[in-house]
């Protein structure tokens, strides 16, 4: 495999034209409104994981508010453009789907499109103060269930869940990354998983080697 090959579908600045010609094709008021951003008239403010990002539809550029210099998330761009396009501004219910519940759901996140819930136990089962210190950096809030469980801030209008039930000499740890019932307004199914690998990838970060 060539070096540019597996760069492929890495960064914002590869995503298809036709993404961004979806978000233009819509008022940029009504997008700002269903999705919960900030249109000032030139781009959206949005906040994605307890970051704000700035997303230019003329520049078809994506840019971390607080980092500009940092290259953004392939996965990222994913969701802000399919949210932005194609929200329907429903407020979330509060209550917490796994991903293979939303419509369509338990077809698609099988296979290559499988949760990442794994790597999430592994990543924290010997540590699940970290696990819960990391969250709340990211704005997240302790609520009832499991041994640990946070509501995390995902799209404005998207909040994501994360339960971990510690493990022990029998039995092993086990986590499940859930979302707002009412996802499927705001974001295809594929969105869905872009944004729950993004949450993975923000929470595992500095435990790769």
């Amino acid at each position: 495999m060539k070096a540019s090959d597996k760069e492929l579908f890495r960064w914002v600045d590869q995503l298809p034209d036709a993404l961004w010609d979806d978000v233009r094709s819509r008022s940029p008021e009504q997008a700002a409104e269903a999705v919960g951003a900030v249109w000032d008239g030139r781009i959206f403010n949005v906040d994605l994981i307890g970051e704000r990002f700035a997303v230019d539809p003329a520049a078809q550029r994506i840019t971390n508010a607080h980092q500009p210099d940092q290259r953004v998330d392939y996965q990222a761009g994913v969701v802000f453009l399919t949210t932005l396009a194609h929200s329907k501004g429903v407020p979330p219910s509060g209550r917490m789907a796994v991903p293979q519940e939303l419509p369509g759901g338990r077809m698609f996140f099988t296979g290559a499109h499988t949760v990442a819930n794994v790597p999430i136990a592994k990543a924290f089962e010997k540590d699940t103060r970290h696990f819960v210190d990391h969250a709340l950096e990211m704005g997240a809030k302790r609520i009832e269930g499991a041994d640990v469980a946070l509501q995390v801030p995902g799209l404005p209008q998207v909040p994501l869940y994360l339960l971990l039930w510690e493990g022990d000499s029998e039995v092993d740890a086990r986590a499940v990354i859930g979302i707002d019932d009412r996802a499927h307004f705001h974001l295809d199914l594929s969105g869905v998983f872009a944004l729950t690998n993004l949450l993975v990838g923000r929470l595992c970060k500095d435990r790769r080697k």
